[in-house]
């Protein structure tokens, strides 16, 4: 259900819904009276990806009189604080003491004054119309937050392939939940929101993009993805930079679930469909897993047989693996090493949470 037919279900449904969120609908020749937006870009000890950056938005498609670039340093201590504040492109905040990025992105929206906030990492490269284009969508009735599309580019080993291609079946699913109500979680590299819809998050929040539009959702307002504003990004190569990614991803995840206990519920929560099908049975996989293992091993019919040897067989490869590195050249293998480590990224996740063993401060896997 989780991987096959839940995805399945949002389709169809989304087939039959009169919503359409085709990016080739939006016409931003048009001239309209574009409201004010604040580019809110964090960033800790990386000089040379915040020129970059600067550069990438300075040259969005969008009124310059209109746009606002904000560039937060948190705590950074390679001097970088120096030349971005004299970088005129901007507006610059420094803060001495590195506190992580929930306080960049409250730092960052307290002295906004612009109507709309757009939310972007330093790391990945804005395609030049992704600002009109979530704009465009946040102005349409009933929206509250749009994410941007996250493109994958020129995966180089069978790891980092096997990466993108669970991108591209991720964004099927975000799309088609978009169409029938709402996401749940932006792209947190690129997303945009009212600057009034915004909440202050807890300074240990580890996942903004979840907790910010599920506030949003929580009011009434829908969260979608306009697959059209597009931003760029290079997949992790390696099965342990990108389980480290998940660790903290899915450790984000927990956090939030134990502090909006509400989203279990399907009375106080607009999308629970949506949270209980792709959200939370994601994170529960692992222990079904494990269930699957010893059933079919206390089982005598053939069937279960076959499929307890075939189980061993799938993990003894996933596992020899991480030791023979040459092995993940073959894709099956490659594949059975992603989808195990991603899934005990989610029990070791658990096991972070629960210890409290939670870092805000993210270092950078790549």
């Amino acid at each position: 259900y989780t991987y096959f037919g839940y995805p399945l279900i949002i389709w169809l449904l989304a087939k039959r819904m009169a919503i359409s969120l085709d990016p080739t609908e939006l016409d931003l020749s048009t001239e309209i009276d574009w409201p004010s937006v604040t580019l809110i870009t964090p960033v800790h000890n990386d000089l040379e990806k915040a020129r970059k950056k600067i550069d990438n938005l300075v040259a969005l498609d969008y009124p310059k009189d209109k746009i606002t670039i904000m560039m937060i340093s948190d705590g950074s201590t390679d001097g970088s604080d120096e030349h971005l504040r004299n970088d005129h492109r901007i507006q610059f905040i420094g803060y001495s003491q590195r506190q992580g990025k929930p306080t960049a992105l409250n730092t960052g929206v307290k002295d906004a004054e612009s109507e709309i906030i757009i939310f972007t990492d330093v790391r990945q490269q804005v395609k030049s119309d992704a600002a009109k284009r979530l704009v465009s969508r946040l102005l349409e009735p009933g929206i509250g937050a749009v994410s941007g599309e996250l493109v994958l580019l020129d995966p180089e080993t069978n790891t980092g392939a096997h990466v993108s291609l669970y991108w591209q079946y991720e964004k099927f699913i975000r799309i088609a939940e978009s169409q029938v109500a709402s996401v749940a979680g932006v792209t947190g590299a690129l997303y945009a929101i009212r600057t009034e819809d915004y909440t202050p998050l807890e300074p240990d929040t580890l996942l903004d993009d979840f907790e910010v539009p599920l506030e949003i959702i929580r009011k009434g307002a829908r969260c979608i993805m306009e697959a059209g504003a597009i931003i760029y990004d290079y997949p992790q190569e390696d099965t342990a930079s990108e389980k480290v990614r998940k660790i903290r991803t899915l450790t984000g995840n927990f956090q939030s679930f134990f502090r909006h206990p509400w989203v279990f519920s399907p009375i106080e929560n607009p999308i629970w469909f949506q949270f209980i099908s792709h959200k939370f049975l994601r994170l529960v996989v692992p222990y079904f897993l494990l269930l699957t293992f010893l059933s079919s091993l206390f089982l005598s019919d053939p069937f279960y047989r076959f499929a307890f040897w075939g189980q061993i067989v799938f993990y003894t490869l996933a596992i020899v693996a991480n030791f023979i590195p040459a092995l993940k050249q073959n894709r099956i293998i490659s594949l059975a090493n992603v989808f195990t480590e991603l899934n005990w990224a989610a029990v070791l996740a658990l096991k972070n949470y629960l210890s409290e063993e939670v870092n805000v401060k993210w270092d950078k896997t790549s």
